[in-house]
C-alpha cells in the first residue's frame, strides 16, 4: 500500500498518483515552509503556491506538477487534500484523532 496517494481529475478521467517512500527531508521541508508562513511575510497566493509545490514535491513522478495538482482538484478538495498529505508526512494518525473526538 502506498504511503501517499492523490487522485487528480484529468481530461481522460481520474488519475491516481502514489508514493511509497517519503524521505525524512520532507518532514524538515514541511517545517521550513511552516516557519515562512508563520512569519507573515507571504501573501495568500504565495502560501497556496508554496503548499502546492510542497505537495507535488512529495511524489517522485515528474509528471506531477504544482499546476497539475491545482488543475486536477476541485476547489473544495484543495485544503482537505493538502492537510491530509501534510498529516501523513508529520505522522499524524487520523484514525486516532477521529476516535478521540
Amino acid at each position: 500500500m502506498a504511503k501517499l496517494e492523490i487522485i487528480l481529475h484529468e481530461k481522460g478521467g481520474d488519475v491516481t498518483y502514489k508514493q511509497n517512500h517519503v524521505s525524512g527531508q520532507k518532514y524538515l521541508d514541511f517545517w521550513e515552509l511552516q516557519e515562512k508562513i508563520e512569519a507573515g511575510n507571504l501573501t495568500t497566493v504565495e502560501i497556496i503556491t508554496s503548499r502546492l509545490e510542497f505537495i507535488a514535491g512529495l511524489f517522485s513522478d515528474d509528471k506531477l506538477t504544482p499546476e497539475q495538482v491545482l488543475k486536477g482538484l476541485d476547489p473544495w478538495e484543495l485544503d482537505e487534500t493538502i492537510n491530509r498529505l501534510n498529516n501523513i508526512v508529520l505522522g499524524v494518525d487520523q484514525d486516532a484523532e477521529k476516535k478521540n473526538q
